[in-house]
């Protein structure tokens, strides 16, 4: 397409509404860049576009200020669909248009993954005229009816290579099968691979290609240079990077989630408030480290490739490549979110040996030479010692702040935490302690608040004590250490039992229904255990007659058994003493308690 573009042109002379100037001039736009002088006119005649323009060139203004003036809030919608390969610039886009379309009635929305279903359906339902979503959400909702597709007239393909690459190509050929035929595409590209050229002559209606070499390109805008290093000592370069270019705001990629996780938590040691931002974040919390970077409420961001397009930020003073890009048109993006609008940016490459060929790749392939640096020294540090101290503490990590890393999930953040060192005295070490926090073997000694003297271990008599000492109703007695005081027996030094229903039962243990215990005979305990054991060996050597030799069992002594009629006979020539008519049981009892 031929190069149409005035460096005199305003927005007034491109043919758009005013309601949509106003907006553009609440937000600061003055001049229109060259890809929107050129493309809005020939958008705004309802022809297909394809768009090959770096990133940050203002196209997102194009579309959106196109469909805003050719949409009709009023009518049944959605009527625009815009695709993105990323959640982050689906919001970004979104609320772009929402910010073109504040003087207007329009309603607009963004759909992602990682969002709630039941929000999005609600802003589905409520109409609105403009949907901006990523492919993969986009055709659930689709599939499960709640995207209405068959008033989409206009279909935008925003970083159509990044789609390709990030592998949603194919679920947008089935979303643009949805859509009807008579339609305004729109494809904007940094790069036209094959597969998109393909998708070109397919889907769209003798589009119109236009290229928009800036003035100044890409690498032209910005002073590249690069450190080759060790690959151990990566980190700590990073760190001396930092300190020699003290950025007012920096943005880190690496190729890895695990490696952006690894910079963040070594800045973050060394004293930097910094955040990361990769695919394993919540969407969440990832929108909100984006709004805090725009912010300025922190200044390094680590970040993968994924955020490399989602990301405008104004006036981005450094970018850092921790790790060479695997893809060439990578290496532009990253670096194209500095140097904007016109303004000079840095963007610095940390080189191992490995990575030395894939950066001549990338020389090839933007056909400009990235000159190599040689590192800050300690000699340069100490010089600027006092502006590197400022910069530090005007980025430091604040306790409690944003900059702090966050927990994880599963929040055992506390879990492998060391417990904190408290030395014990000499004399507790090595002691175990009981349930009242004493050590075993010692008593706890308490003391009055008053003189500091320790208290008694007396307890204190209660009211119904004192009471009884006092001559009141109460019949208890109670001895020096608060406990009831028992009545004992002068001569056998027993306690009184008081009499009740089981006295009967007492008297077995030698304690009568009386309440008190029965007196002891007066014998000597040694001359008894002789006895005793006398009695038992005469009862061993006993002769066997006919009194005492085993009788055949017989009923009749069941029967008198039964009866209780069965008597024992008397051994022949011999008294019987009373005492051996008693069981064994009775004996000792009669030896303890006696008689």
């Amino acid at each position: 397409m031929e190069n149409t573009f005035d460096n005199n042109a305003t927005f007034n002379t491109l043919g758009i509404a005013p309601p949509i100037l106003k907006a553009l001039d609440d937000l600061g736009f003055e001049l229109p860049t060259e890809v929107q002088s050129r493309a809005i006119p020939h958008i705004l005649n309802k022809k297909d576009m394809v768009v090959m323009s770096k990133t940050g060139s203002g196209k997102t203004a194009v579309f959106g200020v196109s469909m805003l003036q050719l949409t009709d809030p009023d009518s049944e919608g959605p009527q625009g669909l815009i695709l993105t390969p990323t959640r982050e610039l689906a919001v970004q886009v979104d609320s772009d248009i929402r910010q073109m379309a504040k003087h207007l009635t329009h309603k607009t929305t963004a759909v992602y993954g990682q969002h709630s279903m039941n929000a999005e359906l609600q802003a589905l339902n409520r109409g609105a005229t403009i949907v901006t979503g990523t492919p993969g959400r986009v055709y659930d909702h689709i599939q499960h009816g709640n995207l209405k597709t068959k008033h989409i007239r206009f279909l935008v393909l925003d970083e159509a290579d990044r789609m390709l690459d990030m592998g949603f190509i194919d679920q947008v050929e089935k979303i643009i099968r949805t859509i009807p035929k008579d339609r305004v595409t729109l494809l904007f590209s940094a790069t036209i691979p094959n597969e998109i050229k393909r998708i070109c002559s397919r889907y769209m209606k003798e589009p119109e290609t236009m290229e928009i070499e800036s003035q100044t390109k890409t690498v032209d805008a910005i002073r590249q240079l690069y450190y080759r290093i060790e690959r151990n000592e990566k980190r700590t370069q990073l760190n001396r990077l930092l300190m020699a270019e003290r950025p007012e705001s920096c943005m880190i990629f690496c190729n890895t989630r695990i490696a952006v996780d690894q910079v963040r938590s070594f800045l973050y040691r060394k004293g930097y408030a910094c955040q990361s931002l990769h695919g394993d974040i919540p969407q969440a919390k990832r929108m909100k480290t984006i709004d805090q970077f725009k912010r300025g409420e922190f200044h390094i961001l680590v970040a993968t490739d994924v955020a490399a397009r989602g990301i405008h930020i104004e006036d981005l003073s450094l970018v850092i490549n921790y790790d060479v890009p695997v893809e060439r048109d990578s290496y532009v993006h990253r670096i194209g979110r500095t140097g904007r609008a016109g303004h000079e940016g840095r963007a610095i490459s940390i080189v191992s040996t490995d990575d030395i060929m894939s950066l001549y790749e990338i020389e090839e392939h933007i056909g400009a030479m990235i000159q190599e640096s040689e590192l800050p020294t300690e000699a340069f540090l100490a010089k600027h010692k006092l502006e590197i101290d400022e910069w530090k503490k005007s980025n430091e990590a604040k306790p409690g702040s944003e900059g702090r890393p966050a927990r994880s999930k599963s929040g055992s953040g506390n879990r492998n935490r060391p417990k904190p060192f408290r030395e014990r005295s000499s004399d507790t070490k090595n002691t175990r302690t009981n349930k009242s926090g004493t050590p075993d073997g010692q008593s706890r000694t308490r003391y009055n608040d008053t003189d500091g003297t320790p208290k008694s271990r007396i307890k204190e008599k209660s009211s119904h004590q004192q009471q009884n000492q006092s001559g009141g109703k109460s019949k208890k007695k109670y001895d020096n250490t608060g406990k009831p005081q028992r009545r004992y027996d002068d001569n056998t030094g027993r306690p009184y039992q008081r009499k009740g229903p089981n006295a009967a039962n007492r008297q077995i243990s030698g304690i009568n229904g009386s309440g008190e215990a029965p007196q002891r005979r007066n014998q000597d305990v040694g001359k008894t255990q002789d006895a005793s054991r006398q009695k038992r060996r005469d009862y061993a050597n006993r002769q066997p007659n006919s009194s005492n030799a085993k009788r055949p069992y017989s009923a009749s002594n069941n029967k008198a058994a039964n009866t209780g009629a069965v008597q024992k006979q008397a051994v022949a020539g011999q008294t019987q003493k009373p005492a051996e008519k008693k069981g064994i049981l009775r004996r000792m009892l009669d030896r303890v308690f006696g008689k």
